[in-house]
C-alpha cells in the first residue's frame, strides 16, 4: 500500500486475517480504529463494514477465511499478536495459489494454523471511539492532530457540556478519561511514526509533549516499553 492508500468502507461474507510485514495499517469500524504494526494482525469477521488507510505506507498479505471457521475466532474484530510460527504460516498461505488443492495434508495444516489464531493474544492497539455527539468533534479534531493542546475546558465551551460530564463521557465510552483516551491515541501514532522512521525528538515535537523524556514516560505507560525497546524488539 502506498501512502495515503484509503480503502473505502466495504466488507466480506467470508473473513479476513490482515498482517503487516512493513508499515502501519489503520482499520476503522464501528467499534474504533484498529491499528495494526508489523508482528500485529487484524481480524475482521463476516459482514463487518470496515475502512482501510495507510498513512506512511507498508506491506500488508491477507488470509481470508471461510465461514465454518469463523465461530472458533469470533465475531468481534479484534488485533491479534503474530509470533514467529503464525507469521511463517500466514506467509505459507499467502504463497498457494488461488485454486490451491484442499488435500489431506493442507486440511491439516489450516486445522493447526487457526489452532494457533485461536489461542493467540490479543494487543492493546485498538483506539474506540463514541457515539455521542458531544464527543465527536473532540475525537474527530484529535485523531487529525493528535498534538491538539486544548484542555477539557475549552472543549466544553466548544461542544457546550461542563469539563465534568466531558470527562463522564469518556470513562463511560471507553472506560478511561480523557487523557488517558489522548495518550493512548498518542501512543498509537507514535508507532505508526516510529515504523515510517522519524526520530523520537520529531514524534515528540509532532505529537505536543514538552520533551523526548516526557513522551518517552508516556509510550511506556501505554505500551509497556520505551520507543527504543518496542522498536527493537519489533
Amino acid at each position: 500500500m502506498p501512502p495515503w492508500q484509503h480503502v473505502q468502507t466495504h466488507q466480506h461474507t467470508w473473513g479476513q486475517l490482515a498482517y503487516a510485514s512493513r508499515g502501519v495499517m489503520t482499520v476503522a469500524t464501528s467499534q474504533g480504529r484498529f491499528v495494526v504494526p508489523p508482528n500485529q494482525a487484524v481480524w475482521l469477521p463476516p459482514h463487518l463494514p470496515h475502512e482501510t488507510f495507510c498513512r506512511y505506507g507498508g506491506q500488508f498479505s491477507s488470509v481470508y477465511i471461510d465461514v465454518p471457521y469463523v465461530a472458533r475466532l469470533g465475531l468481534n474484530a479484534k488485533v491479534l499478536h503474530i509470533d514467529d510460527l503464525l507469521k511463517a504460516m500466514i506467509l505459507m498461505i499467502c504463497s498457494w495459489p488461488e485454486d490451491y488443492n484442499l488435500d489431506v495434508q493442507t486440511k491439516r495444516f489450516i486445522d493447526v494454523f487457526i489452532d494457533r489464531l485461536e489461542c493467540a493474544p490479543t494487543s492493546q492497539f485498538f483506539i474506540p471511539t463514541a457515539q455521542d455527539n458531544r464527543l465527536t468533534p473532540i475525537l474527530s479534531e484529535l485523531h487529525a492532530n493528535p498534538g491538539c493542546h486544548k484542555t477539557l475546558e475549552q472543549w466544553g465551551l466548544e461542544v457546550g457540556a461542563s469539563s465534568r460530564t466531558l470527562n463522564r463521557l469518556f470513562n463511560k465510552s471507553f472506560s478511561m478519561n480523557f487523557s488517558q483516551w489522548k495518550q493512548k491515541l498518542r501512543a498509537l501514532r507514535a508507532v505508526e511514526m516510529l515504523e515510517s522512521g522519524h526520530s523520537q525528538q520529531y514524534i515528540a515535537q509532532q505529537l505536543g509533549f514538552e520533551s523526548s523524556s516526557a513522551f518517552n514516560t508516556a509510550f511506556k505507560k501505554i505500551l509497556a516499553t520505551t520507543p527504543g525497546q518496542y522498536f527493537k524488539n519489533r
